[in-house]
């Protein structure tokens, strides 16, 4: 009966000594010891129990010193699941405390700029291969696409970025050429008055092609999608590069005669971003990298600059002149 009650005794003295033990004379400290050596950190001071040795330059979270003239620091080891508390020598490393805790150093995040192609049309080209379209039926030597260059579209890239957050009924009319059956964007009447005449294709819904297939990537309203567009097309024809065209009309022209206009009217290396597109030996499209914000300020210059190079499909062409 004695041998048992001593023995249970025992157990429990056994017990105690694994408990973390934090003498009266103990004092908290908030900090980190570095440990400068492979030393090791035990549970109990004066039992040296459950070692572990410590790495070396690793810094561990400090809670405690035995005594203010400390001679050893308790610390945590994350890494240990059971009695995580040890006490290590002073001698071991170096303590620091008034510790900052500084987050880790994350690069700021850089926007990137946005990429657009905008595909430009020689219309009486365009004509020869849709002449029963209603605007190549309509056209005549006096209105405003026979000497200026005409509004395709405005591409946000890369080119598959398309039909953003447009319905499946929506992209299969659309896919079809069902433009007609596609959803009015509802303009207000002087920006669909512009349009009109910067953009011939409104006479067979193209606006409306245009807007589902990359408008919606672009804006969330058509109004933006638009305007941004037509002030881009009007810089261009403000320039020499319409009067190129017309004053051509039955000729041909080169594409670096096109590249050099570029460069002469938005800065050298402009023409580097125009890629030139020719049917049956006609200029039919302009095609023109662009990159950055598109502002309402006239800022074309800037946008081609920051725009990567693209190389010509086609080396020059015939100007075509209205009518079949």
């Amino acid at each position: 009966m004695h041998s048992s009650k001593y023995s249970i005794i025992a157990k429990l003295i056994a017990g105690l000594m694994l408990v973390p033990i934090m003498s009266l004379a103990s004092v908290k400290i908030d900090g980190y010891f570095i440990a400068k050596q492979e030393c090791t950190a035990v549970h109990s001071i004066k039992h040296g129990t459950l070692p572990v040795t410590l790495t070396k330059n690793m810094a561990y979270k400090v809670t405690a010193k035995n005594k203010p003239d400390a001679t050893h620091y308790q610390i945590i080891l994350e890494d240990v699941a059971e009695n995580p508390n040890k006490w290590v020598s002073t001698d071991c490393g170096i303590l620091l405390t008034n510790c900052t805790v500084i987050p880790p150093h994350v690069d700021p995040i850089v926007s990137k700029k946005k990429e657009y192609l905008l595909a430009i049309s020689w219309q009486p080209a365009f004509c020869q291969t849709h002449r029963t379209k209603k605007e190549c039926e309509t056209q005549t030597e006096e209105r405003y696409d026979a000497t200026h260059l005409a509004l395709h579209g405005l591409w946000p890239q890369p080119r598959n970025n398309t039909y953003c957050n447009v319905s499946d009924r929506d992209k299969s009319l659309d896919r079809n050429s069902y433009w007609e059956q596609l959803e009015s964007l509802h303009l207000p009447s002087d920006v669909f008055s512009d349009l009109l005449i910067v953009m011939p294709g409104v006479g067979s819904y193209l606006q409306r092609h245009e807007w589902i297939k990359h408008g919606t990537c672009y804006s969330d309203s058509p109004v933006t999608y638009y305007k941004d567009s037509m002030r881009l097309v009007n810089q261009l024809n403000d320039t020499n590069l319409s009067s190129l065209f017309a004053n051509n009309v039955e000729k041909n022209i080169s594409t670096q005669q096109i590249r050099d206009t570029f460069n002469k009217a938005f800065g050298q290396g402009s023409g580097d971003k125009i890629n030139v597109q020719c049917d049956h030996g006609l200029i039919t499209e302009l095609w023109i990298n662009l990159k950055g914000d598109i502002t309402n300020e006239h800022n074309l210059s800037k946008l081609l600059k920051e725009a990567p190079i693209v190389n010509s499909a086609c080396s020059g062409g015939k100007v075509d002149a209205v009518g079949f």
